[in-house]
């Protein structure tokens, strides 16, 4: 199993999809966590340019504005290899 767990500082910065999306298929991941990610909500069209053959299941914990320019959680777990169960 291999997963990345990364304080990425914003989840929408230039770029930032394909280089997740180029990480998660070059290294194989099952899982990946990403902090700060200052997004309260993901689209499905943002995820897909993260996985765009849709192999993960998707869940976050949005950003939160009155606590400052920072929060925010995504993960991905592919679904072909673990479970999610709560």
């Amino acid at each position: 199993m291999r997963g990345l767990i990364w304080n990425c500082r914003g989840v929408g910065k230039r770029g930032m999809a394909t280089c997740l999306s180029d990480l998660t298929s070059d290294h194989s991941l099952d899982f990946l966590g990403l902090q700060e990610t200052m997004k309260r909500d993901f689209t499905p069209k943002c995820l897909g340019r993260i996985d765009p053959f849709d192999l993960f299941r998707w869940n976050w914990v949005p950003s939160v504005p009155s606590e400052g320019k920072s929060g925010g959680i995504l993960c991905g777990v592919r679904q072909d290899t673990l479970e999610l169960v709560a």
